[in-house]
């Protein structure tokens, strides 16, 4: 195997070993919480979330983005300016933060209830954002993991004694997320020795107007994004209330699983995609990496339909257990989502940021007005068909866009046949007698189809544990 395959491989597996392993842990809490807390307690801490995550985008200024691409093959003496120019930004997030926290009291009185838990959120996301692009940077792959596994273990462990032992309800449910962020803060300046990088006399102008200008552009973006994956609670909590949210969060902390093997595959794609953007053989390893990324993406979702409506109803309370009907079109949507985000490496490799822009835009506008019209109508599963379809045109969009950075050479008869097999199989769940039986004749035929490629990766797969036997 070519060398920039096996250091995909290698950066891919160790973030894993973190991303998928802190975010699994995460997942089977879900039996503890669901079983503790209403349903309306749960929307809360679905909003507090959602929250944290807005004002991450707004405040930040998506400095972090900034940090990884500066960051990646930088000097060590740049390094200390880019960091702890960063730096100011939280500063300037605080300010920004304190002047717009009178607002809290207008809102509802949830929110003054929490407000200083958003703030310290807040700071802790910022700080653990930025540390970790700029160790990923630098391919310091294991400290980025075990940042995820200790971020996880550490809150799962307060979680559990404070919403299921004290029963601090939902408060609880924040101090152990502060707790947690705040441990993780700690390991990362310390193994990652990020500590020697930061002092007030390497803050430079020049360079952090430079990375200011570079990451403005991913903030529409990545508000785009947040539209697109998490506006909709608030529409939800407006037009049907806090108990619909907490359904709501429930389905997607499912849809997230997808959504994981995803993010674990695109933070070390992004670091393949720079290095090899100026490569000849660039156009072929980008399309033979999508022919990769499809195929097992496709392969697991069906796999998941068979399983998908039992497997929910034994994860989750009595009271959340019409969770997976909005897995079908949340499933899709999280499809579309990692072709968007495999596209969208081409804004980064080329450092054009602004044109990430207009096409979440597209999308996040498309989602919204389905769910302001849809939600009222139908309720929740407007608002993850908005999802499924602001994803899907954005990855179309993306398609047309990036051709000027790149060229993907797809088998576009092969991935619409695959296409239409996982969404059968995925609503075939809503079919009560004999659903099961055709997901397998499904399953079965996506073998048929895919059946030189699936028979390449088994290939190859045997072969790397033989040798790894030999040796």
């Amino acid at each position: 195997m070519d060398n920039k395959y096996k250091k995909l491989a290698k950066n891919t597996l160790l973030i894993s070993f973190g991303t998928f392993g802190s975010r699994t842990i995460s997942f089977f809490l879900l039996p503890i919480f669901t079983r503790v807390l209403s349903k309306e307690s749960y929307g809360k801490i679905d909003i507090f979330s959602t929250t944290v995550s807005l004002l991450t985008i707004l405040l930040s200024l998506e400095i972090a983005a900034a940090v990884f691409r500066f960051s990646a093959g930088s000097e060590s003496s740049n390094d200390r300016k880019i960091l702890s120019s960063s730096y100011v930004v939280i500063l300037f997030s605080l300010i920004l933060f304190f002047i717009i926290f009178p607002l809290f009291n207008k809102v509802n009185n949830f929110f003054v209830q929490i407000k200083y838990y958003l703030l310290l959120s807040l700071i802790f996301s910022i700080l653990n954002s930025i540390n970790k692009n700029y160790i990923r940077a630098k391919e310091k792959m294991l400290i980025y993991a075990t940042s995820d596994i200790l971020n996880t273990l550490s809150f799962a462990t307060i979680g559990i004694v404070f919403v299921s032992i004290l029963k601090k309800g939902v408060l609880g449910y924040f101090q152990a997320y502060l707790f947690s962020q705040a441990i993780t803060a700690v390991y990362l300046f310390i193994a990652g020795k990020i500590y020697r990088k930061i002092c007030f006399k390497y803050v430079s102008k020049g360079t952090l107007k430079e990375m200011v200008k570079y990451s403005l552009p991913f903030m529409p973006n990545s508000l785009s994004w947040w539209i697109m994956n998490i506006s909709d609670r608030y529409l939800i909590v407006y037009f049907l209330g806090f108990a619909a949210a907490g359904i709501y969060g429930v389905s997607y902390k499912f849809m997230g699983l997808v959504s994981i093997l995803n993010a674990i595959f695109y933070q070390a794609w992004q670091v393949s995609a720079i290095e090899q953007y100026d490569k000849s053989d660039r156009d072929q390893f980008y399309s033979n990496v999508f022919k990769y990324l499809s195929t097992s993406l496709i392969g697991i979702l069906l796999l998941f339909s068979i399983l998908m409506k039992p497997f929910v109803k034994i994860m989750v309370g009595s009271e959340f257990e019409m969770a997976w009907e909005f897995l079908p079109f949340l499933m899709l949507g999280a499809l579309f989502s990692a072709f968007s985000s495999f596209y969208g490496v081409g804004y980064i490799t080329s450092k054009e940021s602004k044109g990430a822009f207009s096409t979440s835009l597209f999308g996040a506008l498309a989602n919204f007005v389905i769910n302001i019209f849809f939600i009222p109508l139908i309720g929740i599963q407007a608002a993850a068909m908005s999802t499924m379809i602001a994803f899907l045109l954005m990855w179309i969009l993306r398609l047309k866009q990036t051709k000027k950075y790149f060229i993907i050479n797809v088998d576009w008869k092969v991935l619409g046949i695959n296409l239409i097999l996982v969404s059968a199989s995925l609503f075939l769940s809503f079919l009560k007698n004999y659903g099961t039986y055709f997901q397998i004749v499904i399953f079965i035929i996506f073998v048929i189809v895919n059946y030189k490629f699936l028979a390449y990766v088994f290939k190859l797969i045997l072969s790397k544990v033989k040798f790894k036997k030999s040796s």
